[in-house]
């Protein structure tokens, strides 16, 4: 099957997002039984040279770039069309997308949308304008209208989207995030702590991520006082940029924990096991969120055998099903010391979740299981167009 995808963006910094983890992993999954070919905004720095990549010129200039952008993309998507025309074109939606869905119309080819978030609740969040907001909406409904699949990747999403555009269940598929198994795996710990450099006798609690609002990081920061009072040789590794930096950094001194909390910035994707792995738990406090999570950094974790403390939301109840980590209320960092402690003290325990954990992503949550998922998807789309 040829499959055209366009996604919002692959960067070319050290640092890899999630979301930049997500079509990399998947393409290197789905090549292996179909022609693929991505269309991507050109990253300032290009760091992935895959022949699947075809990059598409953007301008960095506020409101002007994602029309822009959407014009460029419809335009090569048109010619790539004419030249090989694809059996699906494949979108992972950022919420002003509207050129794969005039295409798709234009060449009467499949049109399969993914909705990794709920792009109006995090537009909120970052406080947006009610005009972007209102845009966004029209974008959405378009596309959810018209798309032949939609692939959610939190039952919250799907039920978000069922309800508030009045789609389908059928046309609905939950399909949530993988993890690269055969590069996040269990490692000596000691080990991983020499090779990132840091002290032997320490205790080591693991955040990656993208530093935004929605992450709920300083509530990780507002419980160390109790957690490094009880266990005084922890420290915090907090990994990952974002716009919220050099807030956490002030809150870090103002709460008089700076001198034991690790901000490391970017690091590059290949490294990241090796923090991980470096750590005793790993830790995700995000913010409730109606529509859920289905976060990388769960399943990567999980992947390196390690116990995960996590916000008793939606899309973490995997964690006590499986005997995987410690659910706690969100935004209380009470909740959250007291389970990281509990695991800190509990050698026996840590072992155990991390290993139960670890079973299950290999056995549901690799790249090529979710990979294989939405292939399947998408010859459900063509099949359902035939019709």
């Amino acid at each position: 099957m040829r499959i055209f995808v366009t996604w919002p963006g692959i960067e070319g910094a050290d640092m890899q997002t999630a979301q930049t983890t997500h079509i990399i992993e998947l393409l290197k999954n789905l090549k292996s039984s179909n022609v693929i070919r991505c269309f991507t905004p050109k990253p300032k720095n290009i760091k992935y040279k895959f022949r699947e990549i075809i990059f598409i010129p953007s301008l960095n200039i506020r409101f002007v770039e994602i029309v822009f952008y959407q014009m460029a993309l419809a335009l090569y998507l048109i010619y790539y069309c004419i030249k090989t025309r694809p059996d699906v074109i494949y979108t992972r939606q950022t919420g002003f997308d509207f050129s794969p869905l005039i295409v798709s119309k234009l060449f009467k080819i499949p049109y399969v949308l993914e909705e990794d978030d709920a792009n109006i609740e995090l537009m909120k969040m970052t406080k947006a304008s009610e005009l972007a907001i209102e845009i966004v909406k029209i974008c959405e409904g378009l596309n959810y209208k018209y798309a032949e699949k939609i692939i959610a990747i939190t039952p919250g999403i799907k039920e978000y989207i069922k309800n508030k555009y009045n789609i389908s269940d059928e046309k609905l598929v939950v399909i949530e995030n993988g993890s690269n198994i055969d590069l996040f795996k269990p490692k000596d710990q000691k080990e991983s702590i020499k090779k990132i450099k840091l002290i032997k006798t320490n205790h080591y609690i693991c955040l990656i991520c993208s530093l935004n609002p929605w992450q709920g990081v300083e509530y990780l920061i507002l419980s160390a006082p109790l957690i490094f009072k009880e266990i005084p040789n922890t420290k915090f590794l907090i990994v990952g940029e974002g716009q919220m930096k050099e807030e956490l950094i002030n809150l870090a001194e103002k709460t008089g924990v700076s001198n034991k909390v690790i901000f490391t910035g970017a690091v590059p994707y290949e490294n990241v096991p090796k923090y991980i792995n470096a750590s005793d738990v790993c830790v995700v406090p995000k913010r409730p969120l109606k529509t859920g999570y289905s976060p990388l950094k769960l399943y990567e974790y999980m992947a390196c055998g390690k116990p995960v403390v996590a916000s008793r939301i939606c899309g973490f109840e995997i964690l006590e099903e499986q005997n995987a980590g410690i659910l706690v209320e969100p935004e209380n960092p009470d909740d959250l010391a007291k389970a990281i402690l509990k695991l800190l003290k509990d050698g026996k325990l840590r072992e155990e979740m991390g290993r139960n954990g670890r079973e299950y992503v290999v056995k549901y949550h690799s790249w090529a299981n979710v990979a294989k998922n939405v292939a399947e998807v998408c010859e459900d789309a063509v099949r359902n167009k035939k019709k």
